[in-house]
């Protein structure tokens, strides 16, 4: 795993990084500002963040480590795709994922 400097609003688990107190991980934070959605859009999406100190904070620090913070992307989607392989999605599930891009105005991936 890319290895990025500490923070506290930043923590590890599960071979990934996670916004500290919570199960949102830094992935899916880093790829809702490369869709350039707002702190608050980021909040609406996730409202299980309870703390937005914590998610500015974890935004601060994607923005000062975006070579490592984009290595640490390219490095999980690697995982994601070798799990896929493994363990194919359920035609349910894609149709959920179809719907939720659809609402967001969000390609095909």
């Amino acid at each position: 795993m890319i290895e990025m400097p500490t923070d506290p609003c930043i923590e590890i688990r599960n071979q990934g990084y996670y916004l500290a107190g919570s199960r949102i991980s830094l992935d899916s934070v880093a790829y809702a500002l490369k869709r350039g959605q707002t702190v608050e859009e980021i909040l609406e999406d996730f409202p299980v963040i309870e703390n937005r100190q914590r998610l500015e904070g974890a935004i601060a620090f994607i923005q000062a480590h975006p070579v490592e913070v984009d290595a640490y992307l390219a490095e999980q989607a690697e995982r994601y795709e070798e799990l896929r392989k493994q363990n194919p999605p359920s035609p349910e599930l894609l149709e959920r994922i179809r719907r939720y891009r659809e609402s967001k105005g969000l390609k095909s991936a």
